[in-house]
């Protein structure tokens, strides 16, 4: 797609496990390969590692590492949006709280395009971050998988059409491209028939578009 001359937000969410830290620098445009991608998750495990070892409380590390992750992203969103900056950040958006920040670039005339990692399954999410945490990556709570794996898709399929431009890609076997819309409406998607179910479940509002670009009832 083209670019406008707006500064940019790119935003990476998805399944947990779904390969958006592996993934993210190949998921924006090349344009912007260079462009450094906050993964919050990462920043958490770092300062959780570096306050254990001066407390020796992983309660507090926790407590302490949370605190720093939230002053450290409002920082760095603060400062883009002041100096026009372009910004990319990974993440997820299971409640009303974490759709404040888009909706902030997009009133200071940021474009705004969202990439969405998915997989087929709950159970799948599960054992790729169980996967992860035995090559040493970070653990997440099952509860939490279940929670980001339905709520990311709840929350987008409710406010998808605030973004220039939403990618949803399947990465459960390997990276696929579904569809990509434009301001709301569909600008590419391979056929419904193909569309995979977590979507079809997931997003039906989005599924529903997807059957109108190809005229299916």
């Amino acid at each position: 797609m083209k670019f406008s001359i707006k500064p940019k937000l790119f935003i990476i969410t998805g399944s947990n496990g779904a390969g958006k830290s592996t993934y993210k620098q190949t998921l924006i445009p090349s344009e912007f390969a260079d462009l450094d991608i906050f993964d919050g998750d990462v920043f958490y495990t770092q300062k959780s590692i570096e306050f254990y070892k001066i407390n020796k409380s992983s309660k507090e590390s926790r407590k302490l590492a949370e605190e720093a992750l939230e002053q450290e992203f409002l920082r760095l969103v603060n400062l883009n949006i002041e100096n026009k900056a372009n910004f990319a950040y990974e993440g997820h958006f299971t409640g009303p709280g974490a759709w404040a920040i888009p909706k902030r670039f997009k009133e200071a005339g940021f474009e705004t395009h969202l990439i969405f990692c998915g997989l087929n399954t709950l159970t799948r999410s599960i054992q790729r971050v169980e996967m992860r945490v035995k090559k040493g990556g970070f653990h997440v709570p099952p509860l939490a998988i279940e929670n980001n794996y339905w709520g990311n898709m709840e929350m987008l399929d409710k406010n998808f059409p605030m973004f220039d431009s939403v990618e949803l890609i399947d990465t459960s076997l390997k990276m696929i491209s579904i569809a990509k819309l434009l301001n709301g409406n569909v600008g590419r998607s391979i056929p419904p028939d193909q569309v995979p179910e977590w979507l079809k479940s997931g997003m039906p509002i989005m599924f529903e578009l997807i059957k109108k670009f190809y005229n299916v009832a």
